[in-house]
């Protein structure tokens, strides 16, 4: 069985912080640019990438129009830069990568080319790059997450069916690294027939495809792949803080039980009705509505996350 040899991110350069979700409609977008304006006006150089790369929408709530879109990026033959398409915004040290006009070729780019771009974020000399990905888990949102699988954050609601997508979400991310990691087609086929990790460990153990030494490597580098995931949970929506840590509890413990992945609770945005009109308004509700308790929750975040 052969190793592939991964194209890993350099660890030089920026800070890189991923922002994702299984299911759509849970507020992701919303945090990520809230999040990025708090930490850009305590003094932190941010650059906020919109790399939903298909439906891309951080233009709006940030409310600005950018003439250039990520699609350059792409395009563009030869050495790649960010030049020509990042924007500064209305906002000091925040500087905006848009996304993509979501044209089918650009919603799909080739893996070399999501590397590469994250190289290139890594060389902007900011702080922190904060990335908003697309829902769900298509290969690119999977790529982009495990880029920086030690910074993720998981954004869910106190719903059943948030909290069910989100688990899906760590299980395709982690079978999606598992088999980047390997070439080999057993290892593959095993992955297919398997719901948990837990499961694959067992199929591992029972396989006649793999020797008794081969498995057991197998078994401790998944193993390793696994707990080095350390993502972070965003409750949204929740009526209180009981409620947030209860959507937190139950995803953490199929993560730890049926993944080896260890979450953790980053913190909770409230419901709040005037988060819609902040959207719509194009005006951030860190900005237009600094005194309500979903502003002081960004910045509790902002907080944990060391951006004092």
């Amino acid at each position: 069985m052969q190793l592939i040899e991964e194209q890993s991110m350099p660890l030089e350069g920026s800070e890189i912080l991923v922002v994702g979700g299984g299911k759509g409609g849970v507020g992701k977008t919303c945090f990520a640019v809230n999040l990025a304006i708090e930490i850009a006006r305590r003094g932190w150089r941010t650059v906020l990438l919109d790399a939903d790369l298909s439906c891309s929408n951080v233009e709006a709530v940030l409310g600005v129009q950018c003439d250039t879109q990520l699609d350059e990026f792409f395009y563009k033959k030869g050495a790649k830069t960010l030049d020509h398409v990042i924007r500064d915004t209305a906002y000091e040290n925040l500087r905006l990568v848009p996304g993509t006009t979501g044209l089918i070729d650009v919603a799909n780019p080739r893996y070399q080319l999501k590397v590469a771009l994250i190289r290139e974020l890594r060389k902007l000399g900011a702080d922190l790059v904060l990335i908003d990905l697309d829902a769900g888990a298509h290969l690119n949102t999977l790529d982009f997450f495990l880029m920086a699988a030690d910074n993720g954050m998981l954004v869910i609601t106190p719903e059943r069916t948030s909290i069910d997508n989100a688990f899906k979400f760590l299980r395709a991310a982690l079978f999606r690294r598992i088999t980047r990691f390997y070439n080999s087609k057993e290892v593959a086929l095993l992955l297919k027939r398997c719901q948990t990790l837990s499961e694959f460990i067992g199929c591992v153990h029972s396989s006649d495809m793999l020797d008794t030494a081969t498995g057991e490597q197998v078994i401790a580098e998944i193993t390793a792949l696994a707990r080095s995931m350390r993502p972070r949970i965003v409750v949204n929506k929740a009526t209180n803080v009981y409620e947030s840590k209860i959507a937190a509890n139950i995803l953490s413990k199929h993560a730890r039980q049926h993944l080896m992945i260890e979450p953790e609770l980053l913190g909770h945005l409230y419901f709040d009705r005037h988060v819609s009109e902040a959207v719509n308004s194009g005006m951030p509700f860190v900005i237009g509505q600094p005194k309500r308790k979903i502003s002081a929750c960004i910045a509790d975040m902002a907080n944990r996350l060391g951006y004092f």
